[in-house]
C-alpha cells in the first residue's frame, strides 16, 4: 500500500508541475507581465510539485525497506500530504469553492494516497 501511495505521489508531483507550466503560467502571464507576479506563481507551483516528489521518494524508499522511519516519524509523510490537503480544502472551502468541481480528480487521488499511507502505516 506504502509503495502504491509512493508512486502516485511522485506521479502527482510531475502533474503538478508540468500543468502549473503549461497551463497556469502562460495563463497568467496573457494577464499580466508583472515579473514578480508570474515568478511567484512558478515558485509556488514548484514549491508544492517538489515537496510532493520528496514525501513520495521517501514513502517508496520506506515501502521497499531502504530506510525505515519509526517512532513519531513513521507519520511524517501521511502528516505533510494531510497538511497539504488540509491546506488546499480550507482555502478552497473559504474562498473559492468553484474550485472544489474542477479538482474531483485530485481530491480522489489526495484521499486514496492518504488512505494508503494510513493502512501502509498499520499494517
Amino acid at each position: 500500500m506504502g509503495l502504491i501511495a509512493g508512486i502516485l505521489l511522485v506521479l502527482l508531483s510531475f502533474a503538478h508541475n508540468i500543468y502549473g507550466e503549461r497551463k497556469q503560467i502562460p495563463d497568467l502571464k496573457a494577464i499580466t507581465q508583472d515579473p514578480i507576479m508570474v515568478g511567484s506563481l512558478r515558485v509556488m507551483i514548484f514549491q508544492g510539485g517538489i515537496l510532493l516528489l520528496a514525501v513520495g521518494i521517501i514513502q517508496i524508499l520506506v515501502a521497499l525497506g531502504t530506510i525505515e522511519l519509526t517512532g513519531i516519524a513513521r507519520f511524517f509523510p501521511v502528516g505533510i500530504v494531510l497538511l497539504d490537503f488540509g491546506t488546499f480544502s480550507g482555502i478552497t472551502a473559504f474562498f473559492h469553492r468553484e474550485l472544489f468541481r474542477i479538482t474531483i480528480p485530485q481530491i480522489i487521488v489526495f484521499v486514496l494516497i492518504i488512505v494508503l499511507q494510513l493502512v501502509s502505516i498499520s499494517g
